[in-house]
């Protein structure tokens, strides 16, 4: 389906004067990935703030994920009641302006990766030359895969740090970055796997928080980041203050250093409302 057929929910009303860009990772941040913690994800107390206030507080909301556009389209469905401002999908490398219920796919974002030199053909000679290098990667379900994304999982074994490192260095010679981090089993991933991603150079979370800067020409202290596992980090590297709801996983905890009191949206709302620690 053309992304301009696609028809979503309105989104918050669009404030004249941005203060503020709060961005939140989907899965186990804005939406419990299961059915039945649902009940406990606060979504409709945050859309409710964000009715009332998003415009007056000069507030800008989006999701960046690594699930794809299709994934995060269907977890929303009957469970928010508004899109959000712009959705960054397939872990940054896709981004979309949600304009009067409908995604605008901005020139100044296909310009990056144009510019980046970006070819599944490398992509398909890395995998080759990782196959024979006699390490072993297992492909993730579609949900995670995009026009600009591939997506793996690393099962854990010794070699692993050697692994890591030759990986990169493939990687730069081919132009491709490739994010690895530690898979979240609350969100659907296994046990003992890392996430392994290729995707442009300039695409990925971090690059997305980037992009929001320069395109709105705000300060890194007007962006606020939530998220609940690893792959979050590079999004909080580039923001003013970041975040892990307190659901997150541990791995993350235990590396970020602190978490929020509260769990997904309430979590979020905690921090808008000044509530939060």
């Amino acid at each position: 389906m053309p992304i301009s057929s696609i028809k979503l929910m309105p989104e918050f009303d669009l404030p004249e004067t941005i203060n503020r860009v709060v961005c939140c990772d989907l899965d186990e941040t804005y939406i419990p990935f299961s059915k039945e913690r649902k009940v406990l994800g606060g979504v409709h107390e945050l859309e409710s703030y964000l009715e009332n206030h998003a415009k007056t507080h000069g507030v800008l909301l989006g999701w960046i994920t690594g699930t794809n556009l299709q994934s995060a389209l269907r977890k929303a469905d009957g469970y928010v009641a508004r899109s959000p401002h712009f959705i960054c999908c397939s872990l940054g490398t896709e981004f979309y302006w949600v304009r009067d219920g409908r995604l605008i796919e901005p020139d100044a974002w296909k310009s990056r990766i144009a510019q980046s030199g970006f070819q599944q053909a490398s992509v398909n000679r890395v995998l080759a030359a990782i196959q024979e290098h006699g390490i072993t990667l297992e492909k993730q379900a579609d949900d995670y895969q995009g026009p600009y994304k591939a997506s793996f999982y690393y099962p854990i074994r010794p070699e692993m740090e050697a692994d890591f490192s030759w990986i990169e260095q493939l990687c730069a010679q081919w132009r491709i970055r490739v994010l690895i981090s530690r898979c979240n089993p609350a969100a659907g991933d296994p046990a003992d796997c890392y996430d392994m991603d290729f995707i442009p150079i300039s695409c990925g979370k971090d690059q997305a928080v980037l992009f929001l800067r320069e395109e709105m020409r705000l300060p890194r202290s007007a962006m606020l980041a939530f998220g609940d596992s690893c792959n979050d980090f590079p999004m909080f590297a580039q923001a003013g203050r970041a975040y892990l709801v307190a659901n997150a996983d541990q791995t993350a905890i235990s590396r970020h250093g602190s978490r929020l009191e509260k769990p997904y949206c309430h979590g979020i709302l905690s921090v808008l409302t000044g509530s939060g620690s």
